[in-house]
C-alpha cells in the first residue's frame, strides 16, 4: 500500500526482526495508553496482533487494506 514504508530503514533485512519492531511499537502504545487505538500492520503480523490484545484484555478488529497491510482498532481499555 502506497505510504506506508519504514520511517527509518533497518540494517538488516530479516523479517522476524521487523515483525518484532512493529508489534513491539504496537505493545507499547497499548500498554501506555487507555484510549481506543488504530493501526495500521503486516499482515504477517495478524496472529500476534490477536495475541497483544489478548494479553492487554482489549477487543481487538480488523480490515483488510491489500494483501500487505491490516488496519487494527483496539477498543479501550
Amino acid at each position: 500500500m502506497d505510504g506506508y514504508a519504514c520511517a527509518l530503514e533497518f540494517d538488516t533485512t530479516t523479517t522476524d526482526f521487523v515483525r518484532g519492531v512493529e508489534i513491539g511499537r504496537l505493545w507499547e502504545i497499548l500498554k501506555n495508553s487507555s484510549e481506543a487505538v488504530e493501526e495500521v500492520v503486516h499482515a504477517s503480523n495478524a496472529e500476534m496482533v490477536l495475541r497483544v490484545a489478548e494479553a492487554t484484555g482489549r477487543l481487538a478488529r480488523s480490515e483488510e487494506l491489500d494483501d500487505t497491510w491490516l488496519l487494527v482498532s483496539f477498543a479501550a481499555a
